[in-house]
């Protein structure tokens, strides 16, 4: 995301719930944490929205699709970034369904929300750090913007791992946990020979019209 910002794409954020039932963090903290990390990452507070789908208790319903539909509809994205279908989270397994089902019906004409219909081009699936190590779609280079990605995490205090925050330890507080996601990125991007990756899952074939572009420098 801080790559697309760069580049000069625009770019959106949408929480569909509100964290209400996390172990640590009330929702106010989250959704200021939400705030800094998007700012971190280039991206304006009025460029993220927050829905109150329920914490536990995301489901692809109709009244959430819409809910998600209205967001596609209104922001009008090209591609759309979201979890994948195996997450070991309930709540990001069920919103990956909901997000997928909710960009197929933005599409339709009489699927009446005040909006025009809104078809993306394109889905991208994101593997966290608890998924295995399955071969991805494809790896993008990360290297530049590795530090903002720090950054974006270090902003969610009640979430990731911070001595300073007063909770109880969670699977992602721990140090260890953190450190693990340097690493990971070390191995992606050793894949592509650089020095940080980050993996992506297409959920349908990409098309190329130049294939060789994806091979060769520019610069030469």
């Amino acid at each position: 995301m801080a790559q697309c910002v760069a580049r000069g794409y625009e770019v959106g954020l949408a929480h569909l719930t509100r964290g209400e039932r996390g172990t640590r963090g009330t929702p106010e903290e989250r959704r200021s944490e939400a705030v800094q990390a998007a700012q971190a990452l280039g991206i304006g507070e009025d460029r993220v929205v927050f829905l109150d789908l329920g914490d536990t208790r995301v489901e692809n319903t109709e009244a959430n699709r819409l809910e998600v539909i209205r967001v596609l509809r209104r922001w009008r994205p090209r591609v759309v970034l979201h979890g994948h279908p195996l997450d070991r989270h309930p709540d990001h397994r069920k919103g990956c369904l909901l997000v997928q089902d909710a960009c197929y019906y933005s599409g339709l004409a009489r699927l009446e929300t005040g909006q025009p219909p809104w078809r993306s081009e394109k889905r991208l699936q994101f593997l966290n750090n608890t998924l295995p190590a399955e071969s991805p779609s494809f790896i993008a280079d990360i290297t530049p913007f590795f530090p903002q990605k720090l950054e974006a995490l270090r902003a969610y205090r009640s979430q990731f791992h911070n001595p300073d925050y007063d909770g109880p330890e969670t699977y992602i507080s721990t140090r260890e946990f953190f450190d693990q996601i340097e690493i990971r990125a070390r191995f992606y991007g050793g894949q592509i020979g650089v020095r940080y990756g980050e993996p992506f899952m297409t959920p349908d074939p990409l098309g190329l019209r130049d294939p060789l572009s994806l091979f060769l420098n520019p610069s030469l």
